[in-house]
């Protein structure tokens, strides 16, 4: 029996708004399989036997079954209708019927089958509807252009965002290529045919460049190709993708620019944090400068040359390290190079006594310890001092004027197991120089922001917040470290690591300690505004033999350069009124072209400080400056070595 299927088969092979009906030569049911929302299971046996026409209400005839049986191909015949004593409600149907025939073509029966109509046609329905809104939605978009493009990168529909974003119709645009969009100003190795060879490849290619709108006006923006393929894989076409990034580059250029007011905005406060205590550190240098002169000048008075001239000193001290405040805070933020030279630490300690019990005053006990014999370091002297004088401020003001200093040293290596902070091994020893006192203490929190530049805990106005960040910048900037020790009410030990090893102290050169250089007989112009510079420098020059004009101009330095036929050497300061030291320089050597030049200047970031700046007939010179100072500028240029 060729009839394969019955009535009672699994359910689950056919939907439950199917059924099928297997039906004999004349049309009547044999076997049925229905859904379970077009019959209930009691009408399933009613039907077997009966004609198909009484499944669904229509003609009674064998309209359907004669025109499936005269159909030439593999496509039913079908019909709508209503279904017949449906349970409850009437249920649209579609009817198909097809033939069953045998290997020799004879037919031996039918297959009728039965499917709802509603839940085919709804499901249409919300396909069409959800194509609608999704096309409308497509249109709709304005700030994004979405549109499909074929094979070769013609465009087949545009939508509102990509009609307002290039100011281009769609029945200007549709059946056009792509490549109008691009700017023909960039370096185009066919950058759209590039994009669609990349997106077929790998599925997708995107990239920021320039378009070009209907009127010719460029735009940046992000192109984004997408491959879209059939079901079997095979390639449909590119949907194009573009955002107009106008907006986007405009508010970047906004937040680029509120970024740079905030960091004015912050420079300005640093600048604020910075006035006081500069203010109170400068004063306190000229105290001791205003001090020291008048003990000298009342010791001149009672002929006491000996105590006069030490004030003298003393006042020299003080003006020095005034001068080096700025020098300290360019070191700071690493715009000035170190100046390194072989330093004895312990020849350091014993000059700062007598400096530190005037500072610290009669309520602070200083004790100074250290072996006989310690390496050199190889730094700044200077630099050293003024940290340690920091340290020694900064521990007096924490046990508010009443307690005990001690300053210690040691030689010690990065393997050390007491040294608690990281060394670089590559320098064998180290000196560690301890400020320790018996002062509150610090909380964590402090201890780790100590060496935060502007970070200070004293009342505003009793310091600038920088002096642990200077000390910090000096020791790193020679290549060791620094370590805080600290517990609130057991004091602070702040410990300075200078490495001291040969492989250092080999690249220091030892401190100049020449008498004054021979230079009688040399003509030197200065050239300086401010009169008191111009008359001691002049002066100093002159007890040494030179042959010396002044002029606080440049214009009155070309004048006088003009008057003589020969001239060794030009020393101007770079700030002058009208003519700067830069052009007056220039301007001399085309009179004089081996004229030697100093060049003072008192921005000690001033670009004449980079070494490529000069050449061997040109030096710098910062203020302040002692006139040993000078004095060696003017010996390498007048008086070269052999």
């Amino acid at each position: 029996m060729p009839l394969a299927l019955r009535h009672d088969s699994p359910p689950h092979l056919l939907p439950a708004d199917h059924a099928v009906f297997i039906l004999d030569r004349r049309g009547h049911v044999i076997a049925v399989h229905e859904g379970e929302a077009l019959f209930g299971n009691r009408r399933s046996h009613d039907l077997i036997g009966q004609h198909y026409a009484s499944v669904y209400l229509g003609d009674r005839d064998d309209a359907l079954l004669r025109a499936a049986l005269h159909a030439h191909s593999a496509e039913p015949a079908r019909v709508e209708a209503w279904l017949s004593e449906s349970r409850d409600r009437r249920i649209r149907v579609e009817v198909s019927m097809q033939a069953l025939k045998g290997g020799d073509g004879s037919v031996y029966g039918f297959a009728m089958f039965v499917r709802d109509t509603h839940l085919y046609k709804r499901l249409q329905t919300r396909l069409r509807e959800n194509e609608r809104r999704f096309r409308l939605f497509v249109h709709d978009v304005t700030d994004y252009a979405i549109c499909m493009l074929d094979f070769d990168g013609v465009v087949l529909d545009w939508n509102l965002g990509a009609q307002r974003m290039t100011s281009y119709a769609a029945q200007a645009v549709v059946g056009q290529p792509i490549a109008i969009f691009f700017d023909e100003q960039q370096p185009a190795d066919d950058l759209p045919a590039q994009l669609l060879r990349t997106a077929g490849q790998s599925g997708r290619a995107n990239i920021g460049c320039d378009l070009k709108r209907a009127d010719g006006e460029c735009f940046p923006a992000e192109v984004i190709i997408e491959a879209v393929h059939e079901g079997d894989g095979s390639l449909l076409g590119f949907a194009l993708i573009i955002h107009d990034q106008t907006q986007q580059q405009l508010s970047e250029r906004r937040l680029h620019e509120a970024r740079e007011q905030i960091v004015h905005a912050q420079k300005i406060e640093a600048i604020g944090h910075l006035t006081g205590g500069i203010a109170h550190d400068f004063n306190n240098a000229l105290q001791g400068i205003i001090s020291s002169l008048e003990l000298a000048s009342l010791s001149l008075d009672r002929h006491h040359l000996a105590q006069a001239k030490r004030h003298v000193m003393v006042s020299l001290d003080a003006a020095l390290r005034a001068g080096r405040l700025t020098q300290r805070l360019l070191s700071l933020s690493r715009r000035q190079g170190s100046s390194s030279q072989r330093t004895s630490v312990a020849k350091v300690l014993n000059s700062m006594r007598e400096l530190l019990d005037r500072t610290l005053g009669d309520d602070i006990v200083l004790e100074v310890s250290f072996p006989d014999e310690l390496p050199p370091l190889a730094c700044d002297s200077a630099q050293l001092e003024s940290a340690l004088v920091n340290l020694a401020v900064n521990a007096r003001d924490a046990m508010a004027g009443h307690g005990r200093l001690s300053m210690s040293c040691r030689v010690c290596s990065p393997d050390d197991s007491s040294v608690q902070v990281t060394l670089d091994a590559a320098h064998s020893a180290y000196i560690e120089i301890t400020v320790a006192d018996d002062g509150p203490g610090m909380s964590e929190e402090t201890r780790k922001r100590a060496f935060e530049p502007f970070f200070t805990t004293k009342p505003e106005g009793r310091g600038t917040g920088l002096g642990l960040s200077m000390v910090f910048g000096f020791v790193t900037q020679y290549g060791g470290a620094v370590d805080i020790r600290s517990m609130q009410g057991a004091g602070t030990s702040v410990l300075l690591y200078l490495p001291c090893d040969e492989a250092v102290l080999e690249t220091a050169p030892p401190k100049d300690t020449k008498p004054a250089p021979n230079l009688c007989g040399f003509r030197i112009l200065v050239v300086e505004d401010n009169e008191t510079i111009r008359h001691s420098v002049a002066a100093r020059l002159r007890q040494l033999g030179c042959e010396v004009s002044e002029a606080a101009s440049g214009d009155e330095a070309l004048s006088i350069l003009a008057g003589s036929p020969s001239w060794d050497l030009l020393l101007s300061d770079i700030d002058l009124p009208a003519m700067d030291g830069y052009e007056l320089c220039c301007k001399a050597r085309e009179q004089f072209p081996k004229l030697r030049v100093i060049l003072m200047t008192g921005y000690a970031d001033s670009k004449w400080l980079d070494s490529d700046e000069l050449d061997g007939a040109t030096e710098a010179l910062i203020k302040p400056f002692d006139m040993g100072d000078l004095l060696a500028k003017a010996q390498l240029l007048l008086l070269p070595a052999d």
